[in-house]
């Protein structure tokens, strides 16, 4: 996201966390780190669970993946990192983060303890998202996962030659477990191109994008909620319009972090009969993977659009 206020608030804190944490390295995170690399392992830290699952699906029993954002009550964009965090990137030989303004904390201590030989992948240099406000939500377009994916398992072909062969072949099968997510947003463009949508943060855009849904509210009042910020009176006007009067088929709702706004609006879209299908910014821990995760996201949303 841009240079949001969550972000702002969260600066301070990350600082002085990365300051303490590298004195810690008796905390847990670098001892499972130091217990995967006498393994033989390669250790990877992803930032989000959504790279860590892909990581450990590509990687199976050569790596030891872990992932810092995985809890489904955080808000990615106000994580506060602390010593465990902070003592597994510096120990890990491959850090995966998102990019795109994120996850900054990463890259803040990252530089802190500096290691030429460390393996960073950053996800939307990779698979060169722009713009001066770029939507880091990216694991919601089957090609940027695509690109990711691929890259994922290039890299730990690179730090692990000897295992590449199997990195590879499980790129192949997480391709083909994914590829029901890329169908069903091609059954949702057939069947619904340019149908109103609706939704509270632009957590599912590359979604929307995809599969030629309108978007039929303020894209201002999601930026608003996104940055931390109450969304203007004359957005919240437009935003309730839409909904009370079914002008949108379906609220697609940010089911990790909620403010009073949003759930103002939900209430206001059960009250009048719009359909409100949840979607997350890291994978549930009701979820095993993260195709399945993504599947069943795209599933609800079709049937939501069919009501």
């Amino acid at each position: 996201m841009s240079g949001s206020s969550r972000r702002r608030r969260a600066r301070s804190a990350a600082a002085h966390v990365v300051a303490v944490a590298l004195t810690a390295c008796a905390s847990a995170a670098c001892g499972s780190a130091s217990d995967a690399a006498g393994s033989g392992k390669l250790v990877v830290v992803a930032a989000e669970n959504v790279w860590g699952n892909i990581a450990a699906q590509i990687g199976g029993g050569h790596v030891s993946v872990t992932s810092i954002i995985s809890d489904p009550q955080a808000d990615p964009h106000t994580y506060e990192t602390d010593p465990r965090d902070a003592a597994a990137i510096s120990s890990a030989p491959v850090v995966i983060e998102n990019g795109a303004g994120y996850d900054d904390f990463v890259d803040r201590l990252l530089s802190t303890n500096p290691n030429a030989q460390r393996d960073v992948l950053n996800i939307a240099r990779t698979v060169a998202v722009g713009g001066g406000n770029p939507n880091p939500h990216l694991w919601y377009d089957p090609r940027y996962v695509t690109r990711a994916a691929t890259a994922i398992a290039d890299h730990l072909a690179s730090d692990d030659a000897a295992d590449a062969s199997a990195f590879h072949s499980n790129l192949r099968t997480f391709l083909t477990a994914y590829q029901p997510y890329i169908d069903t947003l091609n059954t949702i463009r057939s069947k619904y191109r340019d149908d109103p949508i609706a939704y509270t943060e632009r957590v599912p855009g590359y979604l929307v994008q995809d599969t030629g849904l309108r978007l039929a509210t303020p894209a201002s009042f999601a930026q608003a909620v996104e940055d931390g910020n109450e969304p203007g009176p004359g957005d919240t006007a437009a935003m309730n319009a839409a909904i009370s009067q079914r002008l949108v088929k379906v609220l697609l709702y940010n089911s990790q972090v909620s403010s009073p706004a949003t759930e103002m609006v939900k209430n206001l879209a059960a009250r009048s009969g719009v359909p409100v299908v949840g979607v997350s910014e890291t994978i549930p821990a009701s979820e095993p993977t993260m195709q399945r995760w993504q599947i069943d996201q795209a599933e609800a949303i079709l049937a939501a659009l069919g009501r």
